[in-house]
């Protein structure tokens, strides 16, 4: 019993091999541990190792029947691997044995919203709720409130305020309000939608550790060791089956617009915002030069490009299908952008821009998970802005064959010619299924899942000017910036 609550402990402190070290003790005394097979199948889904977790997690949910957690993680687990269907089919089993309890219904409603069947992840999501007041409520009323099918006299707003009043956690007070800033900003009662904002990025801040000022050493790290004649080095006529298309930028800026545009193309797949690149060949570079990111760069050695370059090859073989052209489009890749030329001299960055009062107003009002300080505050968003745009300007000077910057108002309103402009760059043709990427099912898991199902409008390049007077406070409030309670 000991050495299972050890496990767990380290496993929750992301200690991944101490905890998986005690697993396997347990499972040598007991190779039918369902607990311990548990634990190393959540090992394996942090890590990305899909196949270990489907097969672990599948032979811990045989032995833990009827416990939701295995099976929720297993369904990960199946969507890992690219198959949705078998994940749909164990959270459907989940909701059948416990037809009773919220939380297996929020995760299937998750499913289906994230393969684009919004009418029955609202369905679902409102039998969630009709089921009782539990913590995974406030995730529902979110969810529910993004959806956006509510008006003045039918909304979630007693919901979300009764659940304020039942509930002394902090996250979930944060969920809330941000469930209701969306709910009266949709409501056009602004307002109040910015005194919920305010609330809720202020509990969010308090959650941070760090503030965006610390990170400035690290940027200058990444120039400093990405000088522009180490590209000069670069032997050309470099050619792999695979271009990697790499979509980068800010978060909030399009970047799942233009990914489901161009996944519509029958020469582009997607692997979504996949962070192989800073989890794994980051890891591995400073595991082999004994050197931390970006100085790592600097022992980097024909041999340990060609071992590096394999691991995101064999990341781009996971994915199905694969096509001539492999989508990455985790915003923050900009930062490893030097890194990425080096093992993939044929990789192509489109460096997605929106204007910045409307990409820092997004940021301020959608809920990030991550507790990072320039989600949450808008003169930390500057800073990051700042930060970013400085980065860039290095990459541009320094591989500017590599980079092509698109403005997501010009796509939004002449998507035709700003996608033939995209697919001239990257060396094929525009299709012009492209400008229906709308009616797609391809799994999406950013903040903009709803969105993207709907065809192209120009509401969201407005929006924020019915805040333009709050952002510009914000913005020159340094207050908003103490991390103190």
């Amino acid at each position: 019993m000991y050495v299972a609550k050890k496990a767990n402990q380290l496993l929750a402190e992301n200690k991944l091999q101490e905890a998986e070290f005690h697993y396997k003790t347990l499972l040598e005394s007991d190779p039918q541990n369902g607990e311990a097979l548990f634990g190393l199948g959540r090992i394996a889904l942090r890590l990305e190792r899909f196949d270990a977790a489907v097969y672990l997690l599948q032979r811990s949910c045989e032995r833990l029947p009827n416990m939701l957690e295995p099976l929720h993680a297993l369904a990960d687990a199946f969507n890992g691997v690219n198959s949705p269907n078998d994940a749909l089919t164990v959270l459907e089993y989940a909701k059948s044995i416990a037809s009773h309890n919220p939380e297996p219904h929020y995760y299937l409603a998750q499913h289906y919203l994230t393969h684009g069947e919004l009418d029955k992840a609202h369905t679902t999501f409102a039998q969630a709720l009709s089921i009782g007041l539990y913590p995974v409520t406030a995730y529902i009323l979110f969810e529910l409130v993004q959806l956006g099918r509510f008006d003045q006299q039918h909304n979630y707003i007693s919901n979300l305020h009764h659940l304020l009043t039942q509930t002394n956690n902090l996250r979930l007070k944060m969920v809330c309000y941000y469930a209701l800033a969306k709910s009266y900003d949709q409501l056009n009662d602004i307002e109040q939608a910015v005194n919920y904002y305010k609330l809720a990025n202020k509990l969010q801040l308090q959650l941070s550790s760090f503030n965006t000022e610390q990170l400035t050493p690290f940027y200058q790290s990444i120039i400093r060791y990405n000088p522009k004649r180490l590209f000069a080095t670069i032997k050309p006529g470099f050619t792999g089956t695979v271009t990697p298309v790499f979509i980068i930028g800010m978060p909030r800026s399009g970047s799942t617009l233009l990914e489901q545009m161009l996944a519509s193309h029958s020469e582009f797949a997607s692997l979504g915002e996949d962070r192989c690149i800073s989890s794994q060949v980051v890891a591995f570079i400073e595991q082999q030069t004994k050197l931390s990111y970006p100085e790592c760069i600097s022992a980097l050695t024909p041999q340990l490009i060609e071992q590096a370059r394999a691991l995101y090859t064999a990341r781009l073989k996971q994915a199905k299908p694969i096509r001539a052209f492999m989508i990455n489009k985790l915003p923050a890749n900009y930062q490893s952008l030097g890194l990425i030329y080096l093992l993939f001299p044929n990789a192509k960055f489109i460096n997605l821009q929106r204007d910045f009062n409307a990409t820092a107003w997004s940021v301020y009002s959608n809920y990030f998970a991550e507790n990072e300080p320039y989600f949450c505050s808008l003169p930390e968003f500057k800073r990051y802005y700042d930060l970013y745009q400085g980065l860039m300007t290095h990459w541009q000077q320094a591989i500017p064959s590599a980079i092509l910057d698109v403005h997501y108002e010009q796509l939004i309103s002449e998507p035709r010619d700003t996608l033939k402009s995209v697919f001239t760059f990257l060396g094929t043709a525009f299709e012009a299924q492209c400008l229906d990427f709308y009616k797609s099912k391809k799994p999406v898991t950013t903040l903009s899942k709803a969105a993207v199902r709907k065809p192209l409008h120009n509401r969201a390049i407005e929006h924020w000017k019915r805040f333009e007077t709050p952002l510009r406070a914000l913005l020159n409030d340094a207050q908003t910036t103490s991390l103190d309670p």
